[in-house]
């Protein structure tokens, strides 16, 4: 046997998979795989039996918590001629294992080691995408050459990706005191060898950051409340137990002052005295001294280290809070934003809270519509001024009756006013610095019923920011109730914020009263007039939604219009104009340009419910405003050009898009004529569906959501 791969595993199945299929792969076959399970409280049999005609696997059961007893079991029970340790939630390419081998039999060292990849992805989306934003994101660095210690941070310095002779590692052990950190003190050991060491630039490994670290943290960010007494035991078992060379000795330390200055600095300042006088200070305080000062690669982390060498608690303390108020006032006469926050830590805060002010917000700031809107105009003919109204609306001369307060979001009033009001209603997630006052309350309307997995429904994310789901968990939490449309809506909640049920209103949406008003086909009309659209034509709304793999940056997405209007403006202009309406996400403006009779670019359009009720069909794609438009019983058609993409690679849906939706899935701009011109066809072969997606979906709108929302919140 040529190679032991040692596989510790604690929690992540789905995980595991991606590593298991990985080793499957290799090209060299001669290795056997021990699985070390520590407290293991998922299914781990039925996964590695699928596995025992594929790989020669043993699963050994850990007695000790924590990867370094993992790892010491899985080296006692190994075979092989050389060792090789992989974290379950890793995974590697096809030639890694070959390409190391051949690296240590051709340079006969008894350490190789390879570079590190890094992804926030699942194997399969890794290797097979040909997308260019995802790639962008998949490769975010690979390892230094001239040292292993380049390779990572402080926080993830690992023996992940060495092949190690075996004999090379007899009387080498991981410290099972050391729950976090038990690498650094081993990897001392391996680089005092360095002159045995070989770099191997094929002998590429896959570092997969998790997605979820609230239900599947990884070990260098789960919760650990002695996080830093364990950096530092680490950092003294190896200056007492492995006689470094100073060269070597420089190298940790500057990654360790690296670490206090940018991470332990601010905690140090915010954290309880008590914990810190007694504790930590002492133990980073002692260590710290014996770091020469040539190990500060600037004039900041020089003052970081003069700070936690001062003799006692406070006088380091002192020292501390003076680098850190320089940093501070330096950023916010740099930084707008941050001084405003600023101002509003020290000033607004202090404020008192009145109890009679309410906070709306919709689509940040973007606009006065959605069910902020509704709810809004509903206080203002039920309650007048029994509240004072703010709007954080960007475009402060937006028409909005009853004379509210206008902000623009983030100025220096947007900061006053969300401080002091005890309410705030809002239809998207807040801002994730943003924590409120205990006795404020966060009504979140949410803006649709989701077609597309949210959250922690979703295996991968693929948007602009890839630490999505930490985000809303925080945001999440802030949440005094959140508005359902719907019964289904409830469930899914439930399982996408990890919510409780007993704060969900189910009252459905105060944006869709509007379609259920009595004088609606009025307001129709109106609004018609007022877009210039022609009597005599009926309209079409086409809303599609963003893609999120397509983007500039988070929030700013790409969108090519798919839709032929060309096409479209020859087979139906008779008939028919197109309102075009595209999400609020979407940064490329459409161009429209000559066909301004055909085609109402209403992208910018403050509220798409009465956009709803002007029209005659609505097509879509995966945009939940299908759910909402139900509600009128007009016809709707799907667009789904590039549905197997979307379903199986960027999101998933939450129902059988083939099978529940209430109108046809149309793939070209052909089918979508025909469809418009066969309109009646298609009602009457869909009208059974229709009528069940309508009892399922809708079953909540009756035109009195706002007032059941107000007599929860407002009048509770």
């Amino acid at each position: 046997m040529k190679i032991s791969v040692i596989v510790p595993f604690h929690k992540g199945v789905h995980f595991l998979t991606d590593c298991l299929d990985s080793l499957c792969d290799q090209m060299e076959k001669d290795f056997e795989v021990l699985i070390v399970a520590d407290r293991v409280e998922e299914n781990l049999d039925s996964l590695l039996a699928s596995y025992k005609s594929k790989l020669q696997i043993t699963k050994l059961i850990s007695q000790e918590e924590g990867v370094a007893a993992a790892r010491n079991l899985g080296k006692e029970y190994a075979t092989g001629e050389y060792i090789y340790f992989l974290d379950s939630d890793d995974y590697l390419e096809e030639t890694t294992l070959e390409e190391l081998l051949k690296t240590a039999k051709s340079s006969k060292k008894d350490f190789v080691y390879g570079p590190l990849e890094y992804t926030w992805f699942n194997r399969h989306i890794y290797h097979e995408t040909e997308d260019v934003d995802v790639q962008q994101q998949i490769y975010t660095g690979s390892a230094e050459k001239d040292l292993l210690t380049g390779r990572l941070g402080l926080r993830r310095l690992s023996v992940v990706n060495i092949l190690i002779k075996r004999s090379a590692l007899a009387g080498i052990a991981f410290e099972k005191l050391l729950r976090l950190y038990s690498d650094i003190p081993v990897l001392a050991d391996i680089l005092k060898k360095a002159d045995n060491i070989s770099f191997c630039e094929k002998g590429i490994y896959i570092k997969r950051f998790h997605n979820d670290e609230i239900l599947y943290p990884s070990l260098s960010y789960g919760e650990f409340k002695d996080r830093y007494e364990q950096l530092i035991l680490a950092y003294q078992n190896m200056k007492e137990n492995h006689h470094l060379s100073k060269k070597l000795k420089n190298e940790f330390d500057e990654k360790l002052l690296g670490f206090c200055h940018g991470i332990f600095l601010r905690r140090f300042r915010q954290e309880k005295v008590s914990d810190w006088k007694n504790s930590k200070f002492s133990m980073f305080h002692q260590y710290m001294k014996e770091i020469a000062k040539d190990a500060a690669s600037d004039k900041m982390q020089k003052k970081v280290l003069e700070g936690f060498c001062q003799n006692d608690y406070k006088q380091a303390k002192k020292k501390i809070n003076k680098i850190l108020a320089k940093e501070k006032i330096k950023k916010m006469f740099t930084n707008r934003r941050f001084f405003y926050r600023t101002i509003n830590k020290y000033v607004f805060e202090r404020f008192s809270q009145k109890d009679n002010w309410v906070v709306f917000e919709s689509f940040l700031g973007r606009n006065y519509s959605d069910s902020p809107k509704y709810i809004y105009k509903y206080l203002l003919e039920h309650k007048g001024d029994k509240y004072r109204y703010i709007w954080i609306i960007n475009d402060t001369k937006t028409k909005i009756p009853g004379n509210p307060v206008k902000v623009k979001r983030f100025s220096l009033k947007y900061f006053y006013y969300m401080t002091r009001a005890k309410y705030w209603v809002n239809n998207m997630r807040q801002p994730v610095w943003y924590a409120k006052r205990d006795s404020q309350i966060l009504l979140e309307t949410w803006h649709g019923t989701p077609l597309k997995k949210l959250v922690f429904d979703m295996d991968d994310v693929y948007s602009a920011s890839p630490t999505y789901k930490r985000q809303v968990y925080s945001q999440s939490r802030f949440w005094d109730y959140l508005v359902s449309a719907n019964p289904f809506s409830t469930d899914v909640f439930q399982s996408c914020f990890l919510y409780e049920k007993d704060k969900i209103l189910e009252s459905g949406y105060p944006r869709n009263d509007i379609l259920y008003a009595p004088n609606k086909e009025e307001i129709a009309a109106q609004i018609k007039k007022n877009l210039g659209i022609p009597e005599d034509k009926k309209t079409i709304l086409y809303a599609p939604t963003w893609r999120d793999d397509e983007f500039y940056d988070k929030g700013q997405y790409k969108f090519k219009l798919k839709l032929d209007l060309e096409y479209l403006r020859k087979e139906i202009e008779d008939e028919y104009v197109i309102l075009l309406r595209t999400h609020y996400f979407i940064a490329d403006a459409i161009d429209v340009t000559g066909m301004e009779d055909f085609v109402f670019n209403v992208s910018k359009y403050n509220d798409i419910a009465e956009l709803y009720l002007i029209s005659d069909i609505c097509i879509t794609d995966y945009s939940s405003v299908f759910f909402d438009y139900a509600n009128l019983r007009r016809p709707i058609l799907f667009f789904t050009y590039d549905l197997e993409k979307y379903r199986d690679v960027l999101r998933g849906f939450y129902i059988s898009i083939e099978d529940d939706v209430p109108g046809p899935l149309l793939f070209t701009n052909e089918e979508i004529a025909d469809a418009v011109k066969n309109i009646d066809k298609v009602n009457e072969q869909y009208a059974q569906r229709y009528e069940e997606f309508y009892n399922r979906f809708c079953c909540f709108d009756d035109g009195h959501a706002s007032q059941r929302v107000v007599e929860r919140v407002f009048d509770n």
